[in-house]
């Protein structure tokens, strides 16, 4: 019976049945600033955190860093 009746009422399609185009391009917009919220979230928190546990560098400067290069390499050339 099932067979019978497909076979006399077309099925239509998706496009027939729903023939207007859903705009959720607004839905993804707030989903969108919802994650880049989050993850500048996570990461200011990460950030914070990772400044908070790193003890304080010696030796930022380029001349510091140069000065650590010369002595390891006449440490090695002697």
């Amino acid at each position: 019976a099932v067979q019978d009746y497909r076979a006399q009422v077309p099925t239509p399609s998706y496009y027939q049945q729903y023939p207007q185009q859903a705009d959720l391009s607004s839905h993804f917009q707030r989903q969108t600033t919802r994650l880049i919220e989050h993850q500048n979230h996570v990461q200011d928190v990460w950030s914070q955190e990772y400044h908070a546990h790193q003890p304080p560098q010696q030796g930022d400067s380029d001349a510091e860093m140069d000065r650590q290069l010369d002595e390891a390499f006449t440490h090695v050339t002697q």
